[in-house]
């Protein structure tokens, strides 16, 4: 038998765009059913319970249709009968519980402190710490639990009961994803906590899972770093890249210019992680230094994330707003046309475990401006024009050259696609099913 974790698709219903792992997540959920039968698991602060292959076919053949913008959201109603809430009284207590031993952890020491010395106190941050009972479906621990077990979320992976009860039946394969060590690494760039939070989800990974999967080299050997620090035992682990959804590889040559000014697309929730005032930054130099006319226009696409007051502020002020343009999520069939007439998509993140949009733009023959980073090194195959994300005299001077009508640089990186080999999802699960065994997929 196999089972996927759905939680997140669940959750994520409500969204009408997708972020990068909600791709992922529905890229297995069709790999699997392709293959056979699939039982879902959903999981939640008091429990998890079991959703058979047909209770979740129309909810995900409709959700891509609903991230394209071809089909409305789901209600509340239609969503209810999928997952099951947990009392809000019981995950009230549950943080009651845990914030006492959060703030212990936090007095004084940093994250390596905490892996070497207290790895197993991580256990308090578990969303289903044990305080009251967690329930699982009817008659679960009686059966006899066979065949794999694929979890995409980051989320799930902080549920320690969860994991235990997936893991209590040995002869069940775990296989996990892990998209970045990102919270651990940098936790300035992150909400309060995270980098905590994902110190559990990366030692219940190590603690549960039979196969880990990771997206690049750079996250591997980061993930590789924290097992150490924590003495966590050691597990299969396989590169296998993230796949390009068809929709993104066409003939486009990248040059289908819209009438009038030349414009960039900057893609990305609004968070510190992502840089977005380097670029802000160097949109108030133009606009101080240069003829009007001869601005470029830059095109802000994503939601609000966090810390990012002085940023929204920018975007707001007049004096950018006639050349700095914030667009919220959008949906695919209006993102995929802005990108294919932008003189060049801007990725000037500090750091990424990958990078989906920089191949989905390299997919679409779209330049690329990024920073040089060890992520995009990989994702981007030596294509992009890459600038160390604190350059802000460097991003002035290629997005300029990449603004010109006769551009020798982006003509450039035009040529150099010629060798860019975008990832499929066919190639991600025939590696895949060599890595975790035949079994576990047919």
């Amino acid at each position: 038998m196999r089972y996927f974790d759905a939680t997140r698709l669940f959750r994520r219903a409500h969204s009408t765009t997708p972020t990068g792992i909600d791709r992922v997540d529905l890229a297995y959920w069709y790999a699997l059913r392709e293959r056979g039968s699939v039982n879902c698991l959903i999981n939640g602060l008091d429990g998890f319970h079991e959703l058979g292959n047909g209770e979740v076919d129309a909810f995900a053949d409709r959700l891509p249709r609903v991230w394209s913008g071809e089909s409305e959201g789901f209600n509340a109603n239609e969503l209810a009968r999928l997952r099951r809430r947990p009392s809000r009284i019981r995950a009230a207590l549950n943080w009651w519980y845990r914030r006492r031993p959060l703030r212990d952890l936090l007095a004084g020491h940093d994250l390596e402190y905490v892996a070497k010395n207290h790895p197993d106190e991580l256990e308090a941050l578990d969303s289903s710490y044990s305080r009251g009972v967690y329930h699982t479906p009817t008659g679960w621990e009686d059966r006899e639990h066979s065949g794999a077990f694929f979890g995409v979320s980051h989320a799930m992976l902080g549920r320690t009961a969860y994991l235990k009860q997936l893991a209590a039946h040995e002869p069940l394969k775990r296989v996990f994803f892990i998209h970045d060590t990102i919270p651990c690494d940098f936790p300035q760039f992150c909400r309060k906590h995270e980098g905590l939070r994902h110190l559990l989800r990366i030692r219940n990974a190590f603690r549960y899972g039979t196969h880990l999967v990771v997206n690049s080299n750079y996250t591997l050997e980061r993930l590789e770093n924290w097992r150490l620090l924590m003495a966590l035992p050691e597990r299969p682990m396989e590169v296998i890249p993230i796949g390009l959804e068809p929709r993104f590889v066409d003939g486009s040559d990248g040059d289908a210019q819209q009438s009038g000014r030349s414009y960039f697309v900057v893609l990305g929730t609004i968070e510190p992680r992502k840089n977005h005032m380097l670029l802000l930054e160097v949109w108030k130099n133009f606009v101080a230094t240069l003829p009007e006319a001869e601005v470029p226009q830059l095109k802000v696409v994503g939601g609000s994330g966090w810390d990012n007051d002085e940023v929204m502020k920018l975007l707001s002020d007049d004096i950018l707003r006639p050349h700095v343009e914030h667009l919220d999520a959008l949906a695919d069939n209006v993102l995929r046309p802005l990108l294919q007439r932008a003189r060049a998509m801007l990725f000037p993140s500090f750091v990424e475990g990958w990078g989906m949009p920089m191949v989905e733009a390299l997919g679409m023959r779209v330049p690329v401006i990024a920073s040089d980073i060890p992520a995009f090194h990989e994702a981007g195959q030596g294509v992009p024009e890459l600038h160390d994300p604190t350059d802000k005299e460097g991003w002035s001077q290629a997005i300029l050259e990449h603004a010109q009508d006769t551009s020798p640089a982006r003509e450039a990186q035009l040529h150099r696609m010629n060798t860019f080999v975008p990832p499929t999802w066919e190639d991600h699960f025939r590696q895949l099913e060599k890595f975790v065994g035949t079994d576990a997929l047919s």
